[in-house]
């Protein structure tokens, strides 16, 4: 007999063994190895968080945005660090390494 069947809403495949896993879980109980962290649904977004981050991110509001408000604020109070952290922002998003509040990577798709 078949020990193979269909994923629910809420499970993902294990990345490793194939196995069917919650989407919550940090380790696959099966072979134990650590799930990579799924992209954001923020995602779609990527060209919105980019744009808001050159013309905005002086004011925190890319960080607004994907949900990091204390990051947003102290962005704001500094004037996105005196547009060095502002600069640093872009790059990361550019090499596709900015995360969420979650810690999702933010991908252009």
């Amino acid at each position: 007999m078949s020990d193979v069947r269909e994923k629910a809403a809420d499970e993902a495949f294990c990345a490793s063994c194939g196995a069917v896993i919650k989407k919550e879980a940090e380790i696959c109980p099966k072979c134990g190895v650590r799930q990579k962290k799924q992209t954001s649904d923020i995602s779609s977004n990527w060209l919105t968080v980019f744009l808001l981050s050159i013309f905005l991110g002086e004011f925190g509001v890319d960080r607004f945005y994907v949900g990091k408000i204390g990051t947003g604020v102290l962005k704001l109070i500094t004037g996105g660090g005196c547009g060095v952290w502002w600069l640093i922002d872009w790059i990361m998003i550019l090499a596709e390494k900015f995360t969420d509040k979650d810690g999702n990577v933010i991908k252009k798709q």
